[in-house]
């Protein structure tokens, strides 16, 4: 699930393959939509102009909050587990089980970048400016990474105990926390690829 920043706005997936979007005054959806396996994650901007949402039929989903119609969509070359969508609704980022992390435009199905990890990529977070996308991955034992918008080369990367799970960056891209499966949190800062 995720939420537009004023709470006017949720968006919900499923494992019955169903994307829903809803106002913050009714449990009936606005609309839904039926994608072609389990969504296993979504975004939505702080505005709520737009969703995100990222399905196990191995592709990425940008529709807009009145759905009058379809954006657009991308195939990646596995299940998509992490979508992370900035503050502004400007840039997305995308985690695959294709071993890559993804940064697309809102305005485009191409994207900006990709990078390829040694293993699946299991949670992304951007910044709320977009500067920054932090990325964990299932890399043998586990990485974290940090990579700045410009460029699909990783600032750092960080070699953690089992596979990452879940990352998290700060609005202002200044620190980024992970939780691996090695039974430890991870707190950076983004100048620095130590703990």
């Amino acid at each position: 699930v995720s939420v537009s920043a004023d709470g006017e706005y949720i968006t919900a997936g499923s494992d019955d393959n169903s994307l829903c979007f809803f106002d913050k005054d009714s449990s009936t959806p606005l609309w839904g939509y039926t994608t072609g396996d389990d969504v296993r994650s979504v975004a939505i901007p702080a505005d709520g102009e737009y969703i995100v949402a990222g399905s196990y039929d191995d592709k990425v989903y940008f529709l807009p909050r009145n759905k009058i119609e379809f954006d657009w969509s991308y195939t990646t070359g596995n299940a998509v587990r992490s979508v992370a969508i900035s503050a502004d609704g400007e840039y997305i980022a995308v985690g695959s089980d294709d071993n890559k992390v993804y940064l697309f435009d809102k305005d485009s199905n191409t994207p900006l970048w990709s990078y390829t990890a040694g293993n699946g990529v299991w949670s992304v977070a951007i910044s709320a400016d977009g500067e920054y996308i932090a990325a964990g991955s299932s890399d043998d034992p586990g990485k974290v990474y940090l990579f700045e918008k410009d460029s699909g080369t990783p600032l750092w990367s960080y070699t953690t105990g089992g596979s990452v799970r879940s990352v998290a960056i700060s609005a202002d891209g200044e620190y980024i926390v992970a939780g691996s499966q090695d039974y430890n949190i991870y707190l950076f800062d983004k100048d620095s690829d130590t703990p």
